[in-house]
């Protein structure tokens, strides 16, 4: 895919940039646990799985399988970007309860 990008804040005297997007070798993976860290430079994101076993209630178990790092300008960019599509979704379906004890159970259709 190849997208033909405008000359920033309308200058007309830049050329135009191509970009070009590859996917091609993209996977994807499910998550619902994720860890930070980081350095004054760049961000460390884990992300993974909670594993809790309904017959070990006193136990968690969270599996993390994939790391992404990026700089801080990058994850900036992704937490406001992020922040929209979930500002969206509860414009549309509600507020997301981030505790699980506050939250209700929505019927599911048969």
């Amino acid at each position: 895919m190849s997208e033909n990008l405008p000359p920033p804040n309308g200058e007309a005297s830049q050329p135009s940039v191509t970009v070009q997007v590859r996917d091609q070798k993209m996977t994807t993976e499910y998550t619902n646990v994720f860890r930070m860290a980081g350095t004054h430079e760049e961000l460390f994101v884990d992300f993974g799985i909670n594993l809790q076993h309904h017959d070990q209630p006193n136990t968690v178990v969270l599996e993390f399988s994939h790391r992404m790092v990026m700089s801080f300008y990058t994850a900036k960019k992704l937490a406001v970007e992020l922040s929209k599509v979930v500002n969206r979704y509860e414009q549309v379906y509600g507020p997301l309860q981030l505790d699980p004890r506050q939250r209700q159970i929505r019927p599911t259709s048969s």
